[in-house]
């Protein structure tokens, strides 16, 4: 070995550990708080994506929105709209219940909205009209919300706190649907968010009536002009052309 080679001393070896050891936890500071902003933005992200989907699905709910009331478990028939039927907020019935496989069941369906207190839960029951089990099927469909308050426009253009606005006397006409409906509901991340709906009182038997008189209307019209051009080309019009005399 030469005698003008020599290795590191302690304090230098010290020095580079103390180096290196500085760079590496400020690379893992800058890596953790990027996986950190990762998940924030992830969790972020999922919950606005299932504020998004309650959203939707509230939607569909009141724009299918039929007039036609159900019987519940105790056999007492309950509106097609009602805010007084507990523990749910919101009980209603819907048309267009989507049915692929062909199933022997009705396209309408009862729908249930629920809050307790801090998720909101959809509920639905496979029948319309309840048997003596409650075979309801329920999801959470969202979670964080701080208040869920619903309001309801009359025909007067007046806002209710519930819907009907007196409680439903037994062998009483089934209530009409509001005009109108609002949705406040304040979420621990996103506050306050305002939803209106324009509700439509759909009567199927009134469709179907006015569907049956447009195709009645619509076959007279056509018979009527069946009638006129069998007319206009009957044999007394083509002599009335043909000259007299030769004149």
């Amino acid at each position: 070995m030469m005698a003008g080679q020599r290795g590191f001393t302690l304090m230098e070896m010290l020095i580079a550990v103390a180096i290196t050891a500085v760079i590496g936890l400020g690379v893992w500071q800058v890596l953790n708080g990027v996986i950190n902003a990762r998940d924030r933005v992830n969790e972020v992200a999922g919950e606005f994506a299932a504020l998004q989907r309650t959203m939707l699905l509230f939607e569909r709910d009141m724009n299918q929105v039929i007039n036609r009331p159900a019987r519940d478990i105790y056999g007492d028939v309950q509106p097609a709209l009602t805010s007084r039927s507990e523990p749910a907020n919101l009980l209603l019935t819907r048309q267009g219940w989507r049915n692929p496989l062909g199933q022997r069941r009705s396209e309408l369906q009862r729908v249930a909205w629920e809050y307790d207190g801090n998720a909101l839960v959809r509920s639905y029951w496979p029948a319309l009209d309840q048997g003596q089990e409650d075979n309801r099927r329920q999801t959470q469909v969202l979670e964080g919300l701080m208040t869920f308050k619903l309001r309801f426009l009359d025909s007067n253009r007046q806002w209710q706190d519930n819907w009907p606005v007196q409680e439903p006397s037994a062998g009483a006409e089934a209530p009409a649907l509001p005009a109108g409906m609002e949705l406040t509901i304040e979420h621990d991340r996103f506050g306050t968010l305002e939803r209106l709906f324009v509700l439509t009182d759909f009567d199927a038997e009134k469709a179907q009536a006015s569907l049956s008189r447009n195709v009645k209307d619509g076959s007279s019209d056509s018979s009527s002009d069946s009638s006129s051009n069998s007319s206009s080309d009957s044999p007394a019009d083509d002599e009335a052309l043909v000259p007299v005399n030769g004149q």
